[in-house]
């Protein structure tokens, strides 16, 4: 998604909006969503919904102002980053693993910015 808002030529209205869209539906991360329905338990599958939820928060903030250095843009990042580093945490767990926490999961580890 950042790189359709790098653009040179700065794709803007329905372009942004179906570019931002194709994006994210050509990522395959609905796909791989569908699949941990079929084999995750129902705490990763929450998880993985608040992750994609996260995503789809972000490419709507990018559809309404494709600015990647504004403070609009850096909330729901951060947001999608601490949704993303729960759903780690929690897959790490589900699968038995032991050792050191994902050092990623602390430093996201922060309430809700919304």
């Amino acid at each position: 998604m950042r790189t359709v808002v790098f653009r040179v030529e700065g794709a803007t209205g329905d372009r942004l909006y179906a570019d931002l869209h194709l994006a994210l539906d050509g990522s395959g991360v609905w796909r791989l969503r569908q699949s941990l329905s079929l084999t995750a338990s129902a705490e990763i599958i929450e998880l993985a919904v608040k992750a994609c939820d996260a995503l789809t928060s972000m490419r709507d903030g990018l559809i309404a102002d494709p600015d990647v250095r504004g403070d609009v843009y850096f909330q729901v990042r951060a947001d999608l980053w601490r949704e993303n580093a729960h759903l780690r945490e929690a897959m790490r767990r589900d699968l038995g693993m032991s050792g050191l926490p994902d050092p990623e999961v602390g430093h996201y580890r922060y309430p809700a910015t919304s």
